[in-house]
Order: structure tokens, then sequence, then C-alpha cells
């Protein structure tokens, strides 16, 4: 029996059990009655100890120094004092642990582990934990190890600042804090939801625990005022203002209050008191736009909700109370013009008015009156200019804006907007530099970066592009446009997968970028994923976005789809939304291509030449149209015609031109249009390549072998050029050196038969005859119906003297090809090694 059994309990490490079992077995097994029962009890609690103990050593033996941090970590959590000061997270993540690199990884996953389910820390802990361990940096990293939710939960803490007054619930007995914030939140979620009955429980478990809480008084008047106890509500915001410094949710909420019962000019004023706390409250800047129109306070108005479109550019609500406040703006303008038409500075504020109510020719007339003017303000510069530019006169906008930077050379908004109108008039390296000036007057605003960017990449400057755009996204990361610009540059660097996030952040800013959605749609085509940029498509038809760009991407991915009608019909959307884009006609006429309807592409190459006669693609699918049509002299003609034009990529017109004279065997002229494909592309292994094989059909082997040495030079894995060099080396009877490149191209190809046909063939003038028939059998095993590897076969044969083999190959042979006249001599050749007399008497009579 062991220890355990003996004092008559399970196996444990719990000391006070193993005394309790002992000290009850006592009583039965005395010294005095029971010696030996006694001793064994005594030795069986000695070893239970002693087991307790080793187990109990060997756990703190076990205990790691990163169990140890999280034994700390865990105790600060439960000690909620402790939890809500800094200072103690503080001196914990002092510890060299947090600092090791080959231990930081493992407390950082250790911290987020305990976190995801004990998470109730105020903003400075967040952002403390961030500090030590970068979790804002390392997110997507993170992803791949916790769920995507939780991390983004994380990074919400570490990125948004909390007001709840974590101190205020110290008073509470322990172990209640997280009970109260618990219900809080619950309550918050359902006054948010206006589910009155979960807000009811919530609220009364709440008060139960900490009915002095600020915030859940706060909580508790937001509820009221959804559940129509507005006296209460105001009672309690009114108390929560006179007892609190700087309540300003209180204010805000009260504001909401006075608002709602048409009390305008008390909302009023508690949304200023709020505004001068803290002059970024979203809410209070939204609600005090609001609230302004309604008391006829407009240019007040439009200061707030102009502040506030800054902030979020893309909100519709804004946009919609911001242009009602202008036309409100608008009509009292134009009545104060009927007064005096002659004060520059309503004109101007009226002109302002019209540009922001998108009439630009009412507009244009006022501000052309003020720039005849003697006193022109740099405000009036930058509206004329900006005028000029929606009305698309670019060149007046250049002299104007020009004109204005003699007076304000150092104005920033001047020097953007001229960067700006160069970039419009397709001036891009001076728009560049103009970028460079206006960043250097102001290096902290992101639009200039980001205008940059967009300029780089139409420029195909990638690597820049990206540089201005990551500058552009840390000096305001709620710009959609600075994400946008990214993911366009790391498409044109083929860095798909960042480029889709990069798509994604820009939509999360504003869910309408159509832009966005026609990047992540290319980067999908791009890496073969049609159906997901279909997927894309859809979505923003969900959205209910409509532009002829997205139709656009739908016909490409629908033609790499071998969809052509489908993609033709988008193609045909996407004309009639615009019908200058050159692309959509194009691609039309590849998807028709792409049917062998030639005549149908080349009436939209056509087209797509009537708009842009530069465009290469154009003339090169209508030559292979034409081509196609056996229209190969035209098919010429248009070639020239790229040729001279001078469009990009010259090489393959060249190319092309080269390969129909070769098909008329004028071989001698097409070696010459190589050679101008080589000259306008000397690293591309096929024009040599080519050049070479035109050179051996006039029998020129020597210098055919420089092409193909070259092309081999520029592109080693080319099989097909092994081939061709050991052809040219055969006729050049350099047999030698023929097999050692048909062996080069069989470790490329096993089962490609011409290198064994040609090897086979080199042996064969070798005499190597046993060699020979290997190359050979092995050829016909590959394609027994070859013709060149038959011959070979019968050649061996004959050698062999194996007649009458031979003269089955040659029927062979005449079944494949009968009119074969070579065959029909041999045959006779072999029929008179078989029987003389007979072949004599018929060769008599023929």
């Amino acid at each position: 029996m062991n220890c355990f059994e003996i004092l008559g309990i399970s196996p444990t490490k719990d000391v006070k059990a193993i005394r309790r079992a002992y000290s009850k077995l006592l009583t039965k097994f005395s010294p005095e009655n029971d010696p030996e029962g006694f001793q064994r009890l005594r030795a069986a609690y000695e070893e239970a100890l002693l087991k307790a103990n080793e187990e109990e050593e060997q756990t703190i033996k076990k205990l790691s120094p990163i169990d140890e941090f999280m034994e700390s970590f865990e105790g600060i959590y439960k000690d909620y004092e402790k939890r809500v000061s800094f200072s103690y997270w503080k001196e914990l993540l002092e510890q060299d642990i947090c600092y090791n690199i080959d231990d930081s990884k493992e407390v950082s996953d250790r911290i987020l582990t305990f976190i995801m389910d004990n998470y109730n820390f105020p903003s400075e802990v967040w952002r403390l934990f961030n500090e030590y361990f970068s979790w804002s940096t390392k997110k997507d990293k993170l992803y791949e190890s916790f769920p995507k939710g939780f991390i983004d939960f994380v990074i919400y803490k570490i990125t948004t600042t909390s007001t709840f007054d974590y101190e205020f619930l110290k008073q509470c007995k322990d172990n209640e804090q997280d009970l109260f914030i618990k219900e809080f939140r619950r309550l918050n979620t359902a006054v948010d939801d206006l589910d009155f009955y979960t807000a009811s429980a919530a609220m009364k478990e709440a008060k139960a625990i900490c009915p002095d809480h600020p915030d859940l008084k706060l909580l508790i008047g937001r509820y009221y005022m959804i559940n129509g106890n507005l006296e209460e509500a105001e009672s309690l915001f009114t108390n929560l203002i006179n007892t609190r410094r700087e309540a300003i949710d209180a204010y805000y909420y009260r504001g909401e209050l006075y608002s709602r019962v048409g009390k305008l000019k008390d909302s009023y004023d508690d949304y200023k008191v709020v505004l001068s706390i803290d002059p970024v409250y979203v809410g209070a800047l939204y609600s005090i736009g609001r609230c302004c129109i309604s008391l006829n306070k407009y240019q007040e108005a439009i200061e707030y909700l102009e502040k506030l479109k800054a902030m979020y550019p893309y909100n519709q609500d804004t946009r919609v109370f911001l242009a009602s406040a202008y036309n409100f703006y608008k009509d009292n303008l134009i009545e104060a013009m009927a007064k005096d038409s002659y004060d520059n500075n309503v004109k101007y504020k009226l002109a302002e008015a019209y540009f922001k109510t998108d009439k630009l020719e009412e507009s244009y007339n006022l501000l052309k009156d003020l720039m005849e003017g003697t006193e022109i303000t740099k405000d009036m510069h930058y509206l004329y200019c900006q005028v000029l530019m929606l009305q698309k006169d670019y060149q007046l906008a250049y002299n104007s804006v020009c004109k204005g930077l003699e007076t304000f050379k150092d104005d920033y908004k001047l020097n953007l907007l001229k960067a700006d109108i160069l970039d419009d008039l397709d001036r891009e390296e001076e728009a560049l530099i103009q970028y460079d000036k206006t960043i250097a007057i102001n290096e902290d605003m992101h639009i200039a970066y980001n205008n940059k960017a967009y300029v780089l990449n139409k420029l195909e400057r990638y690597n820049e592009g990206l540089e201005c755009a990551n500058k552009s996204i840390s000096l305001d990361k709620s710009d959609a446009h600075g994400f946008k610009n990214k993911a366009a540059s790391l498409l044109g660097l083929s860095l798909y997968e960042d480029c889709l996030d990069a798509c994604e952040e820009a939509v999360k800013r504003y869910q309408y970028f159509i832009e966005a959605y026609v990047i992540k749609m290319q980067a999908f085509i791009d890496i073969d994923l049609y159906d997901e940029a279909l997927n894309v498509f859809n979505r923003t038809r969900d959205l209910g976005l409509i532009d002829s760009k997205l139709y656009y991407e739908k016909a490409r991915a629908l033609m790499y789809l071998d969809k052509n009608d489908e993609a033709i019909e988008n193609c045909n959307l996407a004309i009639e939304m615009d019908e200058s884009n050159v692309e959509f006609y194009y691609t039309k006429g590849c998807s028709y291509y792409d049917k062998e309807d030639y005549s149908e592409a080349i009436e939209c190459f056509d087209i797509t030449l009537s708009k842009d006669p530069h465009y290469g693609g154009a003339y090169f699918y209508k030559a292979h149209s034409l081509i196609n049509l056996s229209k190969e002299n035209e098919a010429l003609e248009v070639i020239d015609s790229a040729i001279n034009l001078k469009v990009q990529l010259p090489d393959r017109f060249y190319s092309l031109k080269a390969s129909i004279l070769e098909n008329f065997k004028r071989y001698e002229e097409a070696i010459n249009e190589y050679k101008n494909a080589i000259n306008c592309e000397p690293n591309d292994a096929n024009h040599y390549y080519s050049a070479g094989y035109a050179l051996s059909e006039i029998e020129q082997y020597d210098e055919a072998l420089k092409y193909y040495e070259k092309s081999l030079e520029l592109d080693p894995n080319q099989s097909r050029v092994y081939v061709n060099v050991s052809y040219c080396l055969y006729n050049l009877q350099r047999f030698h050196e023929c097999i050692e490149y048909c062996d080069k191209a069989i470790d490329m190809e096993p089962d490609y038969i011409v290198p064994h046909q040609n090897k086979g063939w080199a042996l064969y003038r070798l005499y190597h005859i046993e060699e020979a028939e290997v190359e050979c059998n092995y050829a016909l095993k590959i394609d027994g119906n070859n013709l060149d590897v038959l011959l070979l076969k019968l050649r061996i044969l004959m050698y062999k003297e194996l007649y009458q083999e031979a003269l089955v190959i040659c029927d062979r042979m005449l079944e494949l090809s009968s009119e074969d006249s070579n065959v029909k001599n041999i045959k006779s050749e072999v029929l008179s090694k078989i029987n003389p007399k007979k072949s004599l008497f018929k060769s008599l009579f023929k």
C-alpha cells in the first residue's frame, strides 16, 4: 500500500489535507495501543508530506522568468487600485524581460492572451502597453496568431482615448469594479440600440454597485432622453455640470436635449462651452452647425461645418448641411449686394458661396469683376483659379495663379494650386518641382505629398510615389486619397497583397471611393483572380456605385475568363458613360479578337486609333486581325504606319513584319526586320531566335549560330534554340557539337522528339549505328508516325542490311505520305536487295 492509501485519501499535495487525515487516524493507531500501526501511519504521513513538498519544489523550479512576470502581471490586474495606477504598470514593464529580444515576443503574446478576457484598463495603460510592445505597428503580424476582431479591438483601445472615470470605482468593494464596468457597457450598448428593457435592467445592476459614478449618471441621463423623461435628464446633466469641472459630455448632451425641445439659444450656448473645452469635439461641431442654420447664423454654421468636413471629408450628412448653409448664406449675400453692389468683401463672399453651391458661371462673373480691381487678395486669386480649373480653362488658370504668386510668392495654397494646374496641363515634371516648393513652405501639410504621389504614379515612378503616399498618410491617417495613392504605387510595384490592404484602408475611410475599388479590381486581374475582381464589382453595385471604369475592369476580368460576349456588353456600358476613353474601345476590340470575329475587332481598333493615333496595341492587334483574314499586305501597311509614327514597343512591329515576310519566303527582307527589332530591344531573346531561324532557312548556318548563341545568352532555358543550334551544326557537319546541343535540349525536355531525332541522325553520320538506333527507337516511342524519325530508322535498317524490316518501314511511310517519291525510290532499292531479278524485270517494263 502506498502512503495515501494508508492515510485513506487520494494523492494530494495539500499539506492541510494530509495533516487532517493523519490526525483523524491517530485515535485508531495510537503508539500505546498499536505501535506497529502507528509506525506505518507515521511513515505514511512523512512520505506524503515529502511528496507534497517535492511537487511544490518542482513547481517552483518549473516557474520560468516569463511565468513569474505573468504572475506579477495578473496580480496587478486583480488588485483594482494597482490596475488603474500607471506607475505599477510602468515599473513592471521596465523589467529586462520586456526588452530582451528572445523573450519580449512571448511576453507580448502572453499578455495579449490574458487580456482577451481581462481588458478593463484606462487609456493611458493601453498606450503604455503599445509603447513597449508596438502592437499598433505589428497589427498584420498579430492577425496571424490572434483573432482579427480582437486585434482590431486592441488597436481601437490604443488609438482611442476613453473618458471613463476608472478612479471613481476605487471606492467600490473588491471585485465589484469589473461587474460595474460590464453592466455600464451593457447599458451603453442598450441606449445606442434603443433597447429599453436591457437598458433598464443594466441600469439597475450598475446603480446597485456604484450609484454616484458620474459616467453612469451621464448614461442614465441619455437613457431618460430616449425614454422621454426629459426633465429628469436635464436635471441629471445640470447637476453634473454644477458638481464637476469641465463636464464636457454633460454640456453636450444637455445641448442635444435643448435642441430637441426647441431651446435653440440654450442649445447653442452649451455647444459653445463644449467647443471651448475641446475645439474638435465632433458631435458638437455637427450639432452647432445644424443649430446655427436654425438660428440664421449661416456664416458661423459654415465655419463649424467646414472644420468638420476637413476632419471627415467623406461624411455625406456634413456635406448636405454645409450645402444648405451656403445656400442660405448666398441668399443673404444677394440681398446685401442689392443694397451695395460695390462692396468687394460681400462680392467675394457671394462668389465663394456660388462656387460652393456649384454655380460656376455666377461665381466666375463676380470674380472676373474683382480681378479687374486694384485690391486683389490671395483668397480671390485662389478662388478664381479654382473656378477656372473646374471650367477646364487650365491655361488661363495657370496664368492667373502665376500672377497671384508675383504678390503672394510664399502662400501655400497658391503654390499648391500651381502644381495641380501644371499636372492638369500634362506638365508633370514641372508639377513635381512645384510640389517640392510647396512642401518647403509647409512640410506638415499632407495634401502636397498626396498630390505629388499621384503625379509620380502617372509617371510610373512608383517607389517615389509610395514614399510620398506614406508621408501623406503619416500626416493625416483619415484621408482616403493617401491610401488610394499608396495602393496605386504598390500596384505598379507588383506588391499585390499590400496593394489590396491599402485599398481596404481607403474604403474604410470612404466606402464610396470608386478609384480604390478600381485599383483593387486591377490588382486581382493582374494576379489572375478574375472571380475576385468580379466580386469587387458586385460590392460596388450593392453600394449603388456606377462608373465607367468599374464596368471596364469588369469587362477585362470577363475577357480573361473567355466570357467575351459579356465583356463586350460591359465595354459598351463603359462607352455609354464615357465615349472618349480609348481603353474601352481597345478592350472591346480585343474581346472580338479572342472571339475570332476579326472584322468587328478591326472596327474597334480603328475607333481606338481615331481617338489616339499613337495607340500601339490597336495597330498590333489590327495587323494580327488582318493576317487572320489573309490580308497580309494590308497588315504590312498597318505595321509600317505604326513604325513611322514611332509608337511604343516598335520591336514587336518589326518582328511581326518580319514574320509576314518570312511567310512570303522573302527571307533577306525578314532578316533585316528582325535586326531592326534587335536594335530597338537588344535584350529580347526571341528576336535573336527568329533572326537565326530565318538565316538557317537560307542555309546561312554560321551566321544563324551567332544569333542563336546570343538568344541563349539572354535566356539559357530555351530547348527549341538548342534544337535549332543542333540543326545548324548538323548541316555544317559538326556532328559531335550537334550531339552536345541535342543532349542539352533533352535534359530540359526528355520527351521532346526533335532533339532525339537530330541526335540520332548525327550519330548515324558518325557511324555510331547502335547508339543512333537507341535514339531512333526512343523517338518512335514518343511518336511512331514521325516521317523524319521513320526515315532514320529506314537508313539504319538499310545499313544493317535488314531489308525485310526496312520494307515494312517503307510501307508504313507510304501509308502516311503516299506521294513521297524519295520513299518510293528507297523501296525500289530495298526490293532490289531482296529479289534482284524480280526487281530488274519490273524495271525493264516501267
